[in-house]
């Protein structure tokens, strides 16, 4: 008797995404610098999007769309435990808003 073994879809019980702009490459590469240092103890992946990766989940933040005024790009994070998700996710936010933040005053 065969049996065929369906492949396994994973779900995550926390998934959160946030698109977002800002007004120059700069600033956008001073927010994955901070970001990059707020979770420098986790395994950090530069090669095609910015991506940090967590023992139960992951935080990617990738360009969308970007032009000589203005950048967007995604926030998304998914997680294994709700709780820790959430936190990585605010956490995130919280250092985007922190570089808005800079920008005003400058």
């Amino acid at each position: 008797m065969n049996f065929e073994k369906k492949p396994q879809v994973k779900r995550f019980a926390f998934e959160a995404s946030k698109i977002e702009t800002m007004p120059n490459l700069a600033l956008y590469h001073k927010f994955i610098n901070w970001v990059s240092g707020e979770f420098e103890l986790y395994l950090q992946d530069f090669s095609k999007n910015f991506v940090v990766f967590f023992p139960s989940g992951s935080l990617c933040i990738q360009c969308v769309k970007s032009d000589a005024n203005f950048i967007q790009f995604q926030i998304d994070v998914k997680c294994q435990n709700k709780l820790y998700g959430t936190r990585i996710f605010n956490q995130t936010i919280e250092v985007l808003n922190q570089v808005y933040k800079l920008e005003l005053h400058h």
